[in-house]
């Protein structure tokens, strides 16, 4: 886990430390101390936790005029033990939908299993965006299954087509404007 880094491809485009809006605001990192865990395992310091032992993130890019965000996720979502999800709201998305923010695209390639207890906590969180939506891009097939034997498919939207993207080639805006648009081909 400890050379797994989070994508710093759009650096020059946001930093999470910087944004006033961020919970992640004034965070200091230290590139030669591995400070961050995943359970016992060291994960890369540039990782922001959100105080679970299983699952870190990093904030990518947020756009307030368009009302989005991309966050990328690497560990183990847990909420039989965790409650990841509530902590995950609570510690991070919950300060975005403050600001405005109502569209999440969660990055989980880097979500190696999910577990999940009941929706308690997904669909306090829908209510909390009405107009809004969480995207996955390029989950792995367990943690999809899992969404969907959960009956969570409803609260997350994904698809084939947009696990496909070389999302790290791309412009935020671009992959914001292509799942907006493949949300309105599936809705029409």
């Amino acid at each position: 886990m400890f050379d797994v880094e989070p994508f710093y491809g759009w650096h020059h485009l946001y930093i999470s430390e910087e944004d006033e809006n961020s919970p992640f605001y004034g965070m200091v990192y230290n590139a030669f101390e591995f400070d961050r865990y995943i359970y016992t395992f060291p994960a890369h310091p540039l990782w922001d936790t959100i105080d679970s032992e299983s699952l870190l993130i990093k904030v990518l890019f947020v756009d307030y005029s368009s009302g989005y965000a991309i966050i990328e996720l690497i560990g183990e979502w847990n909420d039989l033990f965790e409650n990841d999800f509530k902590l995950f709201t609570e510690n991070c998305l919950l300060a975005f939908t403050a600001a405005g923010i109502d569209k999440f695209i969660l990055i989980c390639e880097n979500v190696f299993n999910i577990y999940l207890e009941n929706d308690e906590y997904y669909n306090a969180f829908q209510d909390e965006i009405p107009d809004g939506w969480i995207a996955l891009i390029r989950a792995r097939d367990a943690v999809l299954e899992e969404i969907t034997r959960y009956g969570l498919s409803g609260v997350f939207y994904w698809t084939k087509e947009l696990d496909l993207m070389s999302w790290r080639k791309m412009k935020p805006d671009d992959i914001f404007e292509k799942i907006n648009a493949s949300m309105r081909k599936a809705l029409y």
